[in-house]
């Protein structure tokens, strides 16, 4: 009778292993954390991002060596609040199972956690973050996001392509807004050009840009460099076409959405937008990603769902090969050269990537990519 027993018993645990995996039966867990704004002003954002990296956690579990762990994506909502960023990396710090954080998505709230997770060893990977302060922060920051440097010496150029001579800047007072003004007052005046106007907001308090506007208009701009997210860009939008303000309005990757088009329909016919995903790449990869996430999350991903996705295959890719240990996780990370990802061959230097970047210009309410 005690062997009939032994024989049900048995069997139950090898059911249990086969339906459930090697988590069921005790594997050990590992974390991935998220910090990102899935509510409040850059909420689409941090939620594209929220998803890219789930599902690369999702494409990514099927292979052998990641099966032996129990591993997890727990995000949470920093609301683009620095003091709320700096809680979750407490939260994530204190955690002995986290192996590994993907946010913030604003610089500033990554700036505010990035210390706390230094002191835990814990590599912090940003799908979004792009001031210049956090270049060579820490080695264990990095970011799949182009920095403030790279997009707005590119938004610069192409300006400059167009032919224009008087820009005026608007920013947002964060220290993103603050890195993309420095490069537009770096970069722009020279050869007859200069910046009649510079104007900054608090962002997602600022609803009323008519003052600034107005300020634009009389300067004469004949182009308006941005350093703003796409809420504030769609009413900038809605409210130079009230104005009839006829300058060409050029905005950085934070622009390419489409919860832009969106929230500005026809005001934002014309805008100039440097992106760093292309959307029409061919790459089977790339193909495989656009078409499996619109099919989950029912519309498309943005720049910043590829970049959070980029970042897990990154960090699951050390997982793979050194196992759940975050010295070696930072050390590989460190040295990822031209890394097979979504949005290209990724390589890390000074924590900052170097990918390339696409222009588009936004026609009957869709993005048209240019060649210049």
């Amino acid at each position: 009778m005690k062997g009939k027993w032994m024989m049900v018993f048995l069997f139950v645990v090898l059911a249990c292993f086969f339906a459930f995996g090697p988590r069921a039966m005790g594997a050990e867990k590992v974390v991935v954390g998220g910090a990102l704004p899935v509510t409040g002003p850059s909420a689409n954002d941090g939620q594209m991002a929220r998803d890219g990296a789930a599902l690369a956690l999702e494409h990514s579990k099927s292979r052998p060596e990641l099966q032996k762990y129990g591993l997890e994506f727990i995000c949470e909502d920093d609301r683009s609040d620095p003091k709320e960023a700096a809680a979750i990396a407490n939260k994530f710090a204190g955690d002995d199972k986290t192996y590994a954080l993907i946010g913030d998505y604003n610089s500033s709230c990554t700036l505010a956690g990035a210390p706390i997770l230094i002191k835990a060893g814990i590599t912090q990977i940003s799908p979004g973050s792009s001031s210049p302060k956090i270049t060579g922060f820490s080695k264990y920051l990095f970011r799949t996001q182009p920095t403030d440097e790279l997009v707005g010496a590119n938004v610069v150029d192409w300006a400059k392509a167009r032919g224009f001579k008087k820009a005026a800047v608007v920013y947002e007072n964060s220290d993103f807004g603050k890195g993309l003004q420095h490069m537009y007052e770096k970069l722009w005046p020279g050869d007859g050009r200069s910046i009649v106007a510079n104007e900054t907001y608090l962002p997602g308090s600022t609803l009323d840009f008519t003052p600034i506007l107005t300020k634009i208009k009389s300067a004469g701009a004949e182009a308006v460099l941005m350093g703003s997210l796409y809420n504030e860009g769609a009413l900038m939008g809605k409210q130079a076409k009230t104005l009839r303000i006829k300058a060409t309005f050029f905005g950085d990757t934070s622009q390419h959405t489409n919860a832009l088009l969106e929230l500005g329909k026809e005001n934002v016919e014309g805008f100039h937008v440097v992106g760093a995903m292309d959307p029409n790449a061919k790459d089977p990869m790339t193909i495989k990603f656009l078409n499996d996430f619109a099919k989950k999350y029912g519309h498309a991903p943005n720049t910043f769902a590829a970049q959070a996705y980029d970042a897990m295959l990154i960090i699951l890719e050390g997982l793979a090969k050194f196992g759940p240990d975050r010295a070696k996780l930072q050390n590989y990370v460190a040295t990822v050269q031209k890394f097979p990802g979504v949005t290209g061959k990724l390589t890390f230097k000074d924590g900052d990537v170097e990918k390339q970047l696409f222009r588009f210009v936004v026609e009957k309410g869709k993005f048209k990519q240019v060649a210049k």
